[in-house]
């Protein structure tokens, strides 16, 4: 048995191997580096047992903050369309006059706002792309605020990532414009969906040297595909018991396990011991005043989504409360949402509400797992099970949430000719009666000096990058950037992209995330300030993903690397 404990929820995981294979848990928190199990404290009999940082009281619950505040992962739901036509960035005037000027609201004001910028944000669009633009340089409790005087409408954009926070204060040089140009790309979505990604690279590392790292744990997503809130974290308005209930929750941390594995959960700071298989061991055992509830994926669910993991209640020893059994689902990650079993009332939260929803985000939890006694395989004969095997890890690390590396995206939207030929003066521009002079077509990327470039496992690069990249459909298309290939290696399972388009494959400032640096334009020059994205899962930027094909969670590779250019005939 291997015990690991961390504050949260308990996490027991019982895998199906032979050759006495067995299933496992391990702390995220904790690790030491992207792979590397929590460093043991004592071992007996036939397990170990591991105790994690003592994140427990204010300090660790100052912690917990501190790791959701810092992790990379953000939403991508900026239109292509949006972004090549908009009254700010490919406004030939509006242009420059942006990142000379602050990010901050008396700049775009209708009323004495900077002449080029004023009127702008009254086209929606244009809104979308500033909403996009604030939460990549500005940081949490920064914002911009915007007031139509033609309709009295009043629109506030706010800081999240906070890139460039000292952009509120003037205006921004080459390496700002670079990594907000990455930012903003990385986070186009042709389809329209919100989904969730992790973003890596190195910006100004010796201010806040976390920042686009992969951190320790990722909090649960929750809003939907279309960026709507799921009902259930939104506050009962009426008391409401139960865990079926579809409000008063609040989101733990995403989970991994291998699919087809069982996963025991309990609530409580005592490590779970023995569980039992059979559901109707929970009888007579008394309620926990917390619920919980899985979801499957890496987002919170309704109790009617197809994503709700329907557990059964078991015993586990040595605990007076039942746990909670599921069975690991194919796409290998889960959600955990937690509450108190009655929640609601009338009024408005008070301070004892608001105190009790953060100790439910911030409960401690602790992990283990149980290896399954199996009979051995014949002699000779090797487990594929056991092979493949890979113990739940709750809550796990981004690096381990975020696996499926997309490419690349860099450049600057801003400098010297940044625009296409075609846009001139006039062109996505809004006139004061708030009309919008939309540009045409330029075919190709409407950014000059706009570039994005692919991972090793995609099967059809250009594919990709039109579905990735681009808004509309022949002369009436536009793209976001330019694709230049690989930024690596490539798999060859059809042709061959151009090669290594960045230099570095994994930037130093933190071994093992895989962020590339060092990358070639298509007009020569080195573009140094790239984000490298991270996906959960290939299909989530494109509905039909050209990407290698995934078996149980598991990438599966049948083409070899194309040849480098020294290895060519």
């Amino acid at each position: 048995m291997k015990i690991y404990r961390t504050p949260g929820l308990f996490v027991f995981c019982l895998g199906l191997s032979i050759a006495g294979a067995g299933a496992g848990c391990v702390v995220g928190d904790g690790a030491a580096s992207f792979d590397a199990p929590p460093v043991s404290v004592r071992a007996a009999g036939t397990g170990s047992s591991t105790t994690g940082p003592a994140t427990t009281g204010p300090a660790g619950d100052l912690l917990s903050t501190w790791l959701d505040a810092v992790q990379g992962v953000y939403g991508n739901g900026l239109s292509a369309a949006a972004l090549t036509r908009n009254a700010l960035i490919t406004n030939v005037r509006a242009n420059p006059v942006m990142v000379s000027v602050p990010l901050a609201t008396e700049s775009y004001a209708d009323e004495g706002g900077e002449p080029e910028l004023r009127f702008q944000l009254r086209h929606e669009p244009t809104r979308e792309v500033m909403r996009y633009l604030v939460s990549c340089a500005l940081e949490e409790g920064q914002s911009v605020s915007y007031t139509d005087t033609s309709t009295g409408e009043e629109y506030t954009f706010t800081g999240e990532i906070g890139i460039c926070p000292q952009w509120a204060e003037g205006g921004i040089g080459p390496k700002c414009r670079q990594l907000l140009t990455a930012c903003m790309l990385s986070r186009v979505n042709a389809l329209g969906r919100h989904v969730t990604l992790s973003m890596r690279g190195q910006a100004f590392q010796e201010d806040r040297p976390e920042l686009l790292t992969p951190a320790s744990s990722v909090r649960v997503v929750a809003v939907t595909e279309d960026g709507d809130p799921i009902p259930s974290f939104a506050r009962c308005t009426t008391e409401t018991s139960g865990a079926s209930r579809d409000c008063g929750w609040t989101p733990g941390h995403i989970g991994t396990c291998t699919p087809g594995s069982y996963v025991y959960i309990g609530v409580g700071a005592e490590p779970l011991g023995d569980c039992e298989a059979d559901p109707s061991s929970a009888a007579g055992l008394p309620e926990s005043d917390t619920v919980v509830r899985v979801c499957s994926g890496i987002r919170g669910c309704d109790s009617g989504s197809p994503d709700h993991l329907e557990p059964s209640e078991v015993r586990c020893s040595g605990r007076g409360e039942p746990a909670l059994h599921f069975r690991c689902p194919v796409s290998g990650h889960f959600s955990v949402m937690n509450g108190p079993r009655t929640s609601g009332g009338g009024g408005a939260p008070g301070l004892g509400r608001v105190l009790g929803t953060a100790l439910q985000k911030h409960k401690r939890f602790s992990v283990t797992s149980h290896v399954q006694p199996t009979p051995p395989p014949p002699p000779g004969a090797i487990s594929v099970i056991e092979a493949s095997f890979k113990p739940a890890e709750y809550p796990a690390p981004e690096a381990r949430v975020f696996r499926w590396r997309e490419g690349a995206f860099y450049g600057s939207f801003w400098g010297n000719s940044p625009l296409h030929h075609r846009l001139e003066e006039g062109m996505n521009e809004v006139t004061e009666d708030g009309e919008f002079h939309g540009a045409p077509g330029s075919g190709e990327s409407v950014f000059r000096h706009a570039f994005a470039c692919t991972g090793e496992y995609w099967t059809e690069h250009a594919a990709y990058a039109e579905a990735r990249l681009c808004a509309g459909a022949g002369e009436d298309k536009d793209c976001v950037a330019t694709s230049v290939g690989a930024c690596g290696d490539a798999h060859s399972f059809t042709d061959c992209p151009p090669l290594d388009q960045c230099s570095v494959a994994d930037g130093g400032r933190v071994e093992g995330d895989g962020d590339f640096q060092q990358c070639k334009g298509i007009l020569g020059g080195t573009w140094r300030h790239p984000i490298t994205v991270y996906l959960n899962h290939p299909s989530d930027v494109i509905r039909e993903s050209p990407f290698a094909r995934m078996v149980s969670g598991a990438l599966y590779v049948n083409a070899p690397l194309c040849p480098s250019a020294e290895d060519a005939p």
